[in-house]
This record gives structure tokens, C-alpha cells and sequence, in this order.
């Protein structure tokens, strides 16, 4: 109860204030709406602080837990290193132990018809030739052996076309008087022109052909020329003013190839019995045909081919002159010289105007003069 109901005090009447609109109903007061409460008074039923409290202890607990999980990772893999590390050492360490070898597994081979496996063809060195062009460039074409033989008015050995290239008198059998005959000189390499002692090559007679590729070397008549075919230099032509010419080829032997095999191969239509061995001015071995017209030097796997072929006549005119480059040729460059010329006791330098040759025996006649 009130107190004014105690005491005999007058009793105050409370009154709701309204408000009134004329005319209208009346306006109800206006009522506080209820305060909202924060996450922690309405969970926890506790005031805002301790609320915060409780938020920050929840981001530490958060950051602690963070930061042992990230420790507990790298302690994890520092020790997954270190083991992974040392099983690297010790592999290194340990002794290699090859596997056993296997015994090669059989295989078996197709049977297959004789007629259909092809025969396998040597690896040559050289190109083979396939066009038509390098089939001529490459076939050697040899000269008849039963052609007549030039005319030789002095009988010196020399035919007339010869003494003419040489410049030595077709009339006289011994043209320097020194007791040789020109024939003899010119085969031994020695000046028909010259009284001895004196080489051919000294002369001005002869030239010496050095081949830019290969380098063999030899020597041929002045008033000849001579000349490679192509860039290779591996045909040389030396040739006259009649037409006739003598043919210098340089071929590579096929891997693991005799003479004899090359010989069988691309001397077509000639027989190795008619070949002769001998032994040239400079101590080369070579081989050569019967009638002096075609002569081989090998070396190494290299074939050195000299083939004489006639002009329009079909005489052989320059025989001895086909010796003479025979008996001059060296693969390469070489220390031997030729001797000089032994001069004949007796025999001045007076001029022999006879064509009819001194009796002579035949055995080692060339040699015992030389």
C-alpha cells in the first residue's frame, strides 16, 4: 500500500498522462524498446568485459595452437631429412653389386628362300659411279696390243715423232756423241742432247708434272702439254701435237681390296698374266703390260693407271717416250736421285754421223752403259 494510506496523508492520485488530439483518439505513450545484448550477455549472462576477455583468450588459445602445429611440422620433416639423408650416404657407400648376366635370349630366325636374300656389296671408298656421264669419266679404255709400231729412221729407239719431241736428230743414232744412244738415255732419264754427265730433267728437254691433288709426280716432253680433266685431278691428260696422248688415272681401292681385286674389277678385258713386274729410276715398283703401252703402280689403297692411246694413224708413235714416264713416276715426293750419267772411256765429244748402232751385247747392256 501507499503510504499516503499511513500517516493521514492526503492521497496522491497518479495519473497516466495522455494526449489527446482534438478529434481524434488518443495517442498511446511511448514505450522504451528493451536494450540488445551483446554475444557474451546473451550466452554467458555476463556483462560486456568479461565478454572481451573471453575473446581475446579464444584468439591466443588460436595462435598457440598455430604455432605448436607449425613447430611439430618442422620437427617432423627435419627428422624425415635426416633419415631420407642418411640412407642416401649409405646407398653411396655400399658396394654396386651388378645383377647376374642373363644368358642371351634365342631368337628365332625367319626361313627365308635363297633367292630372295641379296648378296651384300663391299663398301667402296670411293663414289660409285651412276649417271652416264661418271660411268664414261670412270671406264678405262685400253689400247690394242698388236698395233704397228712408228717409224724410226735411225734406229736409236727413238721413233721419228719422238727424236722431233725431244729435239734430238732422227738421223743420227747418237745425237751428243757421248757414246749412248738417244734411245738408251731417254729411257734411263738421262739428256740424248747433252754430252754426260747430265739428267734429262736438267736439260730443258722434259717438264716435271706434279699433280695438285695426289702429287704424284713424273715427267713428260716440253712441247707437250698437260692437264687435269676436272677439279679432282684424278685424270691427267699428257698429251702430243699428233693427237696422241698418254692418260695418268688415280683410283681408290675399295676397303680390304687387293691389286689383284681391283685389277679383276676394273681392268676389263685384260689379262694379269700379261703383266710384268719391274723397278723404275726412282725404286718404284710398278707393273706394266707386255708392249709398254699400260703400267700400274699401287700404293696403299691407291691405283696409279698409265695408259697410252694412239692418234687417227693407230701407229705407236711415242713408245719410248710412254717408258720414259713410266720409269720417271714416284707416287709422291722422294729423297732418291738419279745417278749421274758414267762417261764412257774413250769417247770424245766428237759428233757420230752414222745411223747404224754399234755391236753390242744384249744382256745388261743398258745397265753396264748406265
Amino acid at each position: 500500500m501507499p503510504d499516503e494510506f499511513y500517516g493521514g496523508k492526503d492521497p496522491v492520485v497518479h495519473y497516466v498522462k495522455t494526449e489527446k488530439t482534438v478529434g481524434g483518439p488518443a495517442i498511446k505513450p511511448k514505450t522504451e524498446k528493451p536494450k540488445k545484448l551483446s554475444l557474451g550477455e546473451a550466452v554467458h549472462g555476463v556483462t560486456p568485459g568479461i565478454s572481451a576477455f573471453f575473446h581475446k583468450k579464444s584468439l591466443l588459445i588460436i595462435v598457440i595452437s598455430i604455432i605448436s602445429v607449425s613447430v611439430l611440422a618442422g620437427i617432423s620433416w627435419y627428422y624425415v631429412y635426416q633419415a631420407q639423408e642418411t640412407a642416401r650416404q649409405r646407398q653411396a657407400l655400399a658396394p654396386k653389386v651388378e645383377p647376374p648376366k642373363l644368358p642371351p635370349k634365342e631368337e628365332s630366325v625367319p626361313v627365308v628362300e635363297p633367292a630372295s636374300v641379296p648378296e651384300p656389296e663391299p663398301t667402296p671408298i670411293q663414289e660409285i659411279p651412276t649417271t652416264t656421264e661418271q660411268v664414261e669419266k670412270n671406264t678405262l679404255d685400253f689400247p690394242l696390243i698388236t698395233l704397228a709400231e712408228s717409224a724410226d729412221n735411225d734406229n736409236d729407239s727413238l721413233s721419228n715423232l719422238e727424236e722431233e719431241a725431244i729435239g734430238t736428230d732422227s738421223e743420227v743414232w747418237d745425237t751428243d756423241s757421248d757414246g749412248y744412244y738417244d734411245g738408251l738415255e731417254v729411257f734411263n732419264l738421262y739428256n740424248p742432247k747433252g754430252f754426260a754427265p747430265m739428267r734429262i730433267i736438267d736439260s730443258g728437254l722434259v717438264k716435271e708434272y706434279i699433280n695438285p691433288v695426289t702429287q704424284y709426280r713424273l715427267f713428260y716432253p716440253a712441247q707437250w702439254s698437260a692437264a687435269a680433266i676436272d677439279e679432282t685431278a684424278d685424270r691427267v691428260l699428257l698429251s702430243a701435237l699428233s693427237g696422241d696422248y698418254i692418260e695418268v688415272v688415280s683410283e681408290q681401292m675399295w676397303s680390304g681390296e687387293s691389286f689383284v681385286d681391283w685389277f679383276g674389277r676394273r681392268a676389263v678385258g685384260q689379262l694379269y698374266s700379261d703383266l710384268q713386274q719391274f723397278n723404275n729410276r726412282f725404286k718404284e715398283d710398278g707393273l706394266k703390260r707386255k708392249d709398254d703401252l699400260t703400267a700400274y703402280f699401287s700404293t696403299g689403297n691407291k691405283v696409279f693407271i698409265l695408259i697410252y692411246h694412239p692418234g687417227i694413224t693407230g701407229d705407236i708413235a711415242y713408245r719410248h717416250i710412254m717408258q720414259m714416264i713410266m720409269q720417271s713416276f714416284r707416287p709422291a715426293k722422294t729423297l732418291i736421285q738419279i745417278p749421274e750419267q758414267t762417261i764412257m772411256p774413250g769417247v770424245t765429244e766428237e759428233p757420230i754421223t752414222t745411223t747404224t748402232p754399234p755391236v753390242v751385247e744384249a744382256t745388261g747392256t743398258e745397265e753396264m752403259l748406265l
